[in-house]
């Protein structure tokens, strides 16, 4: 594996492969109406795993795109074993810089100094919701990395079609069945108790509604 690579693990929307390579290709955002530039280098990730972690999920902020509704982050100051469901791309360090550019309301990513983020654990890039580079270890050579807030906003569940992306996600990367993936979805900081897991399980067992 080439060393200008890095594998980026992603626990929100980006779970799903259609919704994550808007990000490297460009085009439309399953259920939110948001176009992406792509980035640089629109080459499809070399390889992809499920990948479970250790920094908690929540859901918090409000986003237009999302009807107002919250979005996944992890919270940076907390670990717990086992903590998150994720799923790793492997891109090119541009790759993933543009990935943060994107993530953030910016064109073209930053340079990145992977040795510093494996030294330190985690870097802060400029501004925006997920400004905070967070390191998670290193698979078959090469660095894993996340992308979250420098500190949990305040908690705000996440709206049906942000769910739904998220657990058709679920069930792609991990083989969750529709039940599993409500479960888990429902019961993180943010959904607790504003979440109608048999709806939502509705939706994964039917065809896509992402609205």
């Amino acid at each position: 594996m080439s060393a200008g690579h890095v594998w980026y693990v992603a626990y929100g929307s980006n779970l799903l492969r259609a919704r994550f390579l808007t990000y490297v290709r460009g085009g439309p955002v399953p259920g939110s109406g948001r176009i992406q530039h792509g980035a640089r280098d629109a080459t499809d990730p070399l390889d992809d795993r499920p990948f479970r972690f250790e920094l908690p999920l929540a859901f918090g902020r409000s986003v237009p795109g999302w009807g107002g509704a919250g979005v996944a982050f992890v919270d940076p100051a907390r670990r717990v074993e086992g903590a998150t469901m994720g799923r790793a791309w492997l891109l090119t360090v541009e790759q993933l810089a543009d990935v943060w550019a994107q993530e953030n309301g910016e064109t073209v990513g930053p340079e990145l100094d992977l040795a510093a983020l494996v030294r330190d654990g985690s870097l802060d890039l400029g501004r925006g919701w997920y400004r905070r580079l967070v390191y998670l270890g290193e698979l078959d050579g090469a660095p894993l990395a996340t992308l979250t807030c420098d500190a949990l906003p305040g908690l705000n569940a996440a709206g049906p079609g942000y769910l739904e992306v998220m657990g058709r996600g679920l069930m792609e990367s991990w083989g969750s069945t529709a039940s599993e993936a409500a479960e888990y979805l429902a019961g993180r900081d943010g959904n607790r108790g504003a979440v109608d897991v048999a709806a939502l399980m509705d939706r994964l067992q039917g065809p896509p509604q992402l609205d």
